[in-house]
């Protein structure tokens, strides 16, 4: 390699320096030549290749080393060549190989790292939002504790626990319909607004509890099976991994996880979904139609728009459970009812009439913490009269907000039984819980407790190994589909993990205690990131429906479970043959190691 540097001096015809050096470099070398016009006399040129600084000098006196100092006018002139592309190439690659590293990580790394990372920065902006801005941070992530709004006898410090504590004082009457409180903000008087079946939770703790006069000691006991409600996908989870994973499961599936401290802050019955959606998951996963049919079943007494799970029955062509699940739907909710018998069948026309008007109720619809399709869709036109109002006025797209989530339920559930068999009874579970989730217009930030039974999913999969998620047994038979993995993963994460948004703080106001009526003050709250659930689940959804319907699911990702019911005795354990290097010598060739587990 010959590296030519040149330099023009003015008074002079052109001077063509041409240095000559006998070094080269895989990488190649860099030559800097610095011409100088400090001093009329002396000459001195300093070269420097590469990384080694070379003192080339011309003949004549010393006068200085400021580059090359000629006996005649020079125009100052740095030449610098640079790298050759190949190492510039090689630069992009290495960043190219560091990016596709974490992008090829698995669904369940994906999941569980995002969760993580997304708790550090939920703590760093509480601390500084709270330490510095003196943001309500608690309630902003949760809601303001001091709901005892009327003496229900159950108060733990300033905290009622107040959705418990409504439902349980309506359903220890005759007829619940006709338990009218005055709430805050406009007292008016109104009926508890809850689905017969949905008391029944509450009515389990709450009926003894008054029976034996101790309403607080029925509150702590809901409190304690609801926390090991919400908890229950964590432990499943974690017992599906190995050695130190099994407390980072835990962890993010659990004690990370807002929505399940938000369903017990409020002491919310839809906690009692989150087992037997886990249950549901594992009966598709292991195509158990009967016990499928029986979670569905459950999760309607709990909350009544669940009653979409059964479309899974349809789409896989399971006509006689679909028939009976529509039956034990309909002989279970009338059963219900009839625990309260004073004025059925009216009560039912008054429940129906009661979630109605609750969900149409526009306080609830401009909540900044309502996830709802509606209210997701219609951020932006929310936003714009905001900005030119100053707050959105009342009625502002009211019929919309209670359509658009109907809508939206009507085109998925048509969508899936279009599709069939083409996709796995497992991604149609996770598409319709996920509808059913947001389709009201009114969906309290609790509700995302639904994502743990899916988290559980991704983290373990029910009929694979330990350690392995369904997205990584798709991937082992060949058929992994990296879209409908990453934005379940991201979804799923992004819904457990809560941030405060720093921002311009707004005022909310506080309310009398016990009985007391009027605002009582204000504290400052910011809004959360739990504004885009919504939108990333409907992306999410879209996205699993495309892609099965682009390409049909393999036969095995009905998920490796029995074909029949009758196989249920033997889906329990399953096979996981792995080649045999050590029959390699063997005449009849390499076996395989089969061995079988029990999840």
């Amino acid at each position: 390699m010959i590296p030519v540097m040149s330099a023009r001096f003015t008074g002079f015809p052109l001077l063509s320096v041409a240095l000559r050096h006998g070094i080269t470099s895989g990488r190649g070398c860099g030559f800097i030549l610095d011409v100088g016009a400090q001093r009329p006399f002396g000459n001195d040129v300093l070269l420097s290749v590469a990384t080694r600084k070379i003192r080339s000098r011309l003949p004549g006196d010393r006068v200085g080393n400021h580059g090359a100092l000629l006996p005649f006018r020079a125009e100052p002139r740095r030449i610098q060549m640079k790298r050759p592309p190949e190492v510039l190439r090689g630069a992009v690659t290495a960043s190219r190989e560091r990016l596709w590293a974490i992008g090829s990580q698995s669904e369940r790394t994906l999941m569980l790292g995002t969760i993580l990372l997304a708790s550090v920065i939920s703590a760093a902006t509480a601390y500084a939002l709270s330490q510095w801005y003196a943001v309500d941070v608690f309630s902003t992530l949760l809601v303001v504790p001091g709901d005892c709004w009327l003496d229900w006898g159950m108060n733990i410090g300033r905290h009622c626990f107040s959705d418990y504590a409504m439902v349980a004082a309506a359903g220890i009457q005759p007829n619940p319909a006709d338990y009218l409180i005055s709430l805050p903000a406009d007292y008016q008087p109104t009926a508890v607004a809850a689905w017969a079946p949905a008391r029944i939770p509450y009515a389990i703790f709450g009926l003894p509890s008054h029976w034996l006069g101790a309403p607080r000691l029925g509150l702590i006991c809901y409190l304690v099976a609801l926390t090991m409600a919400v908890i229950s996908p964590a432990i499943w989870a974690a017992r599906g991994a190995r050695g130190l994973e099994r407390v980072v499961i835990f962890v993010t599936l659990g004690a990370a996880a807002i929505p399940a401290w938000g369903v017990i802050d409020r002491g919310n019955s839809t906690g009692f979904v989150v087992p037997i959606a886990l249950a549901y998951f594992v009966a598709l996963s292991r195509q158990r139609w009967g016990l499928a049919t029986i979670t569905v079943i459950l999760a309607v007494l709990v909350k009544p728009q669940f009653v979409v799970l059964g479309v899974v029955l349809l789409a896989a062509r399971q006509w006689r459970w679909a028939g009976i699940g529509i039956t034990g739907v309909v002989v279970s909710n009338i059963a219900a009812f009839l625990l309260w018998p004073r004025g059925f069948p009216g009560t039912i026309a008054q429940s129906i009439h009661g979630i109605i008007k609750f969900n149409s109720s526009f306080g609830g619809l401009r909540d900044p913490r309502n996830v709802s399709f509606g209210k997701a869709l219609l951020l932006i036109p929310d936003s714009i009269k905001n900005y030119q109002s100053g707050k959105i006025p009342e009625g502002f797209l009211t019929g919309p907000r209670t359509q658009i989530g109907f809508a939206v339920l009507v085109i998925v559930v048509v969508s899936v039984l279009a599709l069939g068999r083409r996709i796995p009874p497992v991604m149609v579970g996770i598409v319709l819980l996920a509808t059913a989730t947001f389709s009201p217009a009114d969906v309290a930030f609790y509700y995302l407790v639904f994502v743990l039974p899916i988290a559980a999913l991704v983290a373990r999969d029910p009929n694979g190994p330990p350690g392995a998620g369904i997205f990584d047994q798709l991937a082992a038979h060949g058929d992994r589909r990296r879209a409908v993995g990453v934005c379940v993963s991201l979804a799923v994460a992004l819904s457990i993990v809560n941030v405060a948004v720093p921002g311009q703080p707004f005022y909310v106001p506080l309310y009398g205690q016990l009985g007391a009526k009027g605002v009582v003050g204000t504290t400052p709250l910011v809004f959360t990131t739990v504004t885009w659930a919504p939108f990333l689940w409907l992306v999410t959804c879209v996205v699993i429906i495309v892609s099965y319907a682009r390409k049909p699911a393999r036969p095995h990702d009905s998920h490796n479970g029995p074909t029949r019911e009758s196989d249920q005795d033997t889906a329990a354990s399953t096979t996981s043959c792995l080649p045999n290097p050590v029959e390699e010598s063997s005449p009849r060739g390499p076996g395989p190691i089969c061995q079988n587990y029990t999840p």
